[in-house]
């Protein structure tokens, strides 16, 4: 019982740590571009509070010249001196108050010793001094620390205090009303503006995220559709053209599998055909069934040799910052490959003419002799396939570009609508006389990768009826 009960709750705490796994997953996946906005956003937020912080240090910078305490303590001195020269007189004093505040832009409210207000030009009045604030008029005028910043002056009559004047220069420190309803009208204003910006960033990422996890879960179709002119665009444009590679690879590769199992299957089937005849008992159709197999099984390890080979060479490229190669280099001597090369065909094909043409001296060439051996019998062996019994052209010579080989024929030609697919595996432009000859496709798809991954080039000139002339390169000094 103890036991089960312990096998339940293990149960159930993994049941809780998979639900948790999948609610963070969950979380991340829905969320994660909506911190991104939110980011967005701060950023934007932060910009405006350093744009502020630095615009008060400005102001506070320049908001006052060299010396501006020493002559706002004198200007005050001079507006007392002239107040208490109307003290005497009400209606001349209160015009005067009048005018400092229009003419100087100043609030000024005048206090007798014992604190009583005798006079102001703004109401309320401007506050008094506090106790122990009023150690300040043994000065000649002072400037009162505080918050909003106001100068006291002594008003000194006949060499008698009778008071002091209380002055603040409204228009020196502006409103913090007035300052904080402006900072949060911006404030607002960047948030407002700040949403647009957000969405024109996270939405296309969403996009991208959305078609990324499609891609990731097999739709190679997948495709963000962005068509935008800056950043974001261009890494939409990368993510479709990668898909649509990835998606153009695998194709391939689905179309080789499915050639490699078809060109499989026929000389499979004629070696078990042949395999039952021979199994009935006749001792001369089992050994003419015998040499079929022969032939069959030949084919099979051509084909196989030839695959094996354009998947090395595929391998290799892909990996070439690896410094990965299948290449065996060494130094070869042109005219000795070419020469063995024309033995070899005419060895093969006794009644064949072929005719050699070598520009001496032809260069040194690193590279790997069995792999341009395997081209050089290739193309040998398209030539005298398609053109029946005519004679046949191999050629080399020394070139800027290093060895270039040509191989010529006079036969059927190719079409050319066939001659942009004629170096892809399997193809193959007459079909009919494919299988006749025993071709399956694969000799000029291998020849382009040994070619390219030597650092050469390969290409066909050719015209129905007027026969074909394959050309490659090899550098003399091959990276």
């Amino acid at each position: 019982m103890s036991h089960g009960r312990h096998d339940w709750e293990a149960h159930r705490r993994r049941a809780r740590l998979f639900h948790s796994i999948h609610r963070r997953r969950h979380h991340h996946l829905h969320h994660g571009p909506r911190r991104l906005y939110k980011r967005v956003l701060l950023h934007g937020v932060m910009l405006l509070v350093l744009e502020v912080v630095a615009v008060g240090l400005v102001m506070f910078a320049m908001g006052h010249p060299p010396g501006w305490r020493r002559q706002m303590e004198k200007g005050s001195r001079y507006l007392a001196d002239r107040c208490v020269e109307l003290l005497d007189e009400p209606a001349a004093l209160s015009r005067e108050l009048s005018r400092m505040r229009e003419d100087f832009g100043v609030e000024l409210t005048l206090y007798g010793r014992d604190g009583a207000l005798l006079a102001s030009n703004v109401m309320p009045a401007v506050p008094p001094l506090a106790e122990e604030e009023l150690a300040l008029l043994s000065k000649s005028a002072a400037i009162v620390p505080g918050y909003r910043q106001r100068v006291v002056a002594p008003l000194v009559g006949d060499g008698t205090p009778v008071g002091y004047a209380v002055i603040r220069y409204f228009y020196a420190q502006p409103d913090p009303t007035r300052v904080a309803a402006i900072i949060a009208a911006v404030f607002a204003a960047l948030v407002l503006a700040s949403i647009p910006l957000a969405a024109s960033i996270v939405a296309p990422l969403e996009r991208l995220t959305q078609a990324a996890r499609k891609l990731g879960s097999g739709d190679l179709s997948a495709r963000s559709g962005l068509a935008r002119r800056d950043e974001v665009g261009e890494l939409a444009t990368a993510f479709d053209e990668m898909a649509a590679r990835l998606q153009a690879l695998v194709l391939r590769e689905k179309e080789l599998l499915a050639d490699v199992s078809h060109e499989l299957r026929t000389p499979l089937a004629r070696i078990r055909v042949a395999l039952e005849m021979a199994a009935e008992g006749d001792a001369e159709r089992a050994q003419a069934y015998l040499a079929e197999i022969g032939v069959d099984l030949a084919e099979l390890e051509r084909l196989v040799a030839d695959v094996l080979a354009a998947a090395r060479l595929d391998l290799a490229m892909g990996q070439a910052g690896d410094g990965a190669t299948p290449l065996r280099r060494s130094p070869v001597q042109s005219a000795v490959l070419v020469e063995r090369a024309a033995e070899r065909f005419r060895s093969a094909h006794p009644s064949r003419p072929l005719e050699v043409q070598l520009e001496e001296p032809l260069p040194l060439v690193e590279a790997d002799p069995e792999m341009l051996r395997r081209v050089i019998d290739n193309l040998l062996d398209n030539a005298q396939k398609y053109s029946d019994h005519l004679p046949i052209t191999l050629a080399a010579r020394n070139a800027e570009e290093g060895l270039v080989v040509e191989v010529r024929d006079r036969g059927i030609g190719i079409d050319p609508a066939d001659q942009e697919r004629l170096f892809t595996p399997f193809f193959r432009t007459d079909k009919s006389r494919a299988r006749g000859t025993g071709g399956v496709g694969l000799g000029l798809a291998l020849a382009r990768r040994i070619v390219e991954a030597h650092g050469g080039r390969i290409g066909v000139t050719s015209a129905p009826g007027q026969g074909t002339t394959v050309r490659f390169n090899v550098p003399a000094n091959a990276a």
